[in-house]
């Protein structure tokens, strides 16, 4: 898990290989979950093997939805669906889980435009019991990005700086660069010039991550503006 958030995706994808080692049966699962997280951040078609041998291996479907989540997470996916599956999976669950996964909820609910007002209050609840700074900041940034989506640039542009400042004292270089592509379309839609160095940051982020999903979309940020 921690190489995931840390954005190191290769990582993931080496101990997947070596995921006949974990015991019990719960941690492959898991293992497996991941690695198809990590396999849709760097565009590999193996994110689809990943989620086959979970099926295949019996996953309960609360994992088989956290799977489909966080692939269309890191992968740059729209997935209303898989959203609204990890919501009836009661995913995550857990205080650990609830502090580490369910800020990217929040984040995800607000990119795809879900009113979800419970379940964002309960993860800003689990946020503020252990104080976890990177889930504190995925929050501000969500906040950005309903702010953005509201016209309120102004406010927008404050929260996503906040967030990017955060991700950069916290060193999780990937959500710097994606809450740096966040940034971008407000600055442009401000009238901002620095829109485009931004863009080009979080690319280089991307491609040194080897996070083609990501790569892509700031790509796609950077011609749409």
């Amino acid at each position: 898990m921690g190489r995931l958030l840390a954005g190191d995706f290769a990582g993931v994808l080496a101990s997947a290989a070596r995921r006949e080692q974990f015991l019990p049966t719960g941690k492959v699962h898991a293992t497996l979950l991941l690695a198809a997280a990590a396999a849709a951040a760097m565009g590999m078609p193996e994110e689809k093997s990943f989620r086959e041998q979970l099926i295949d291996g019996e996953a309960n479907p609360t994992d088989i939805a956290a799977c489909d989540f966080v692939s269309a997470y890191y992968g740059i996916r729209e997935s209303e669906s898989s959203y609204h599956a990890i919501r009836s999976a009661g995913y995550p669950k857990g205080l650990v889980d609830q502090a580490l996964f369910g800020p990217l909820g929040v984040l995800a609910a607000a990119r795809w435009r879900i009113d979800d007002q419970p379940f964002v209050e309960r993860i800003e609840a689990v946020v503020e019991r252990t104080g976890h700074a990177r889930g504190r900041a995925l929050l501000t940034q969500a906040a950005g990005v309903r702010a953005m989506q509201r016209g309120e640039l102004a406010k927008a542009e404050k929260l996503v700086f906040d967030a990017i400042q955060a991700f950069g004292t916290l060193r999780l270089d990937y959500e710097r660069a994606v809450a740096l592509a966040d940034h971008a379309r407000v600055l442009a839609a401000l009238g901002r010039a620095e829109h485009r160095q931004e863009c080009d940051e979080a690319k280089a982020i991307a491609e040194r991550l080897g996070a083609v999903a990501l790569r892509n979309a700031v790509e796609q940020v950077a011609v749409a503006i």
